[in-house]
């Protein structure tokens, strides 16, 4: 074989396989991308279903306060205390789902936290911006529920 031979065997080559590369690489971006809005919406869908326990709970717990105001018998379907509740009473009065989510929290950051990682400037600064984007998230659902 001679060296035009050999180039024009190779350069196809490696046309076709940097086509294959980038082709993968928008895959995964894709995928990331489409990973990352599922989980916003799932989390907004969690939010959405929190939200209507919680109002569901506050009329359940007004119309036995009416009842009894009325001196109605309450019966087990309106009591809030039968009814399964997210903020029950837990630890010095918070709520469980309030403990826990302050423990998951605080696990989060000290295993996330960006000065965690011991890599280059590139990965430090990812980090960061990823770290950033999940606390202020996890910020917010703390404010929501206080």
């Amino acid at each position: 074989m001679t060296g035009i031979d050999l180039f024009a065997f190779i350069v196809p080559l490696l046309i076709l396989m940097l086509g294959v590369y980038i082709v993968r690489q928008a895959r995964r971006s894709r995928e990331s991308e489409l990973n990352y809005k599922l989980r916003k919406c799932q989390i907004a869908l969690d939010d959405a279903e929190q939200s209507l326990d919680n109002t569901v709970y506050y009329y359940k717990s007004e119309i036995r306060r009416l009842k009894s105001r009325l001196g109605e018998a309450v019966d087990d379907e309106t009591d809030p205390v039968a009814a399964p509740h997210h903020g029950a009473p837990g630890v010095n009065g918070r709520s469980v789902q309030d403990v826990k989510f302050r423990q998951a929290k605080n696990a989060f950051a000290r295993l996330y936290h960006p000065d965690q990682v011991s890599g280059d400037d590139r990965e430090k600064r990812l980090r960061v911006e990823m770290f950033k984007e999940f606390w202020d998230e996890l910020e917010r659902i703390d404010r929501r529920n206080p």
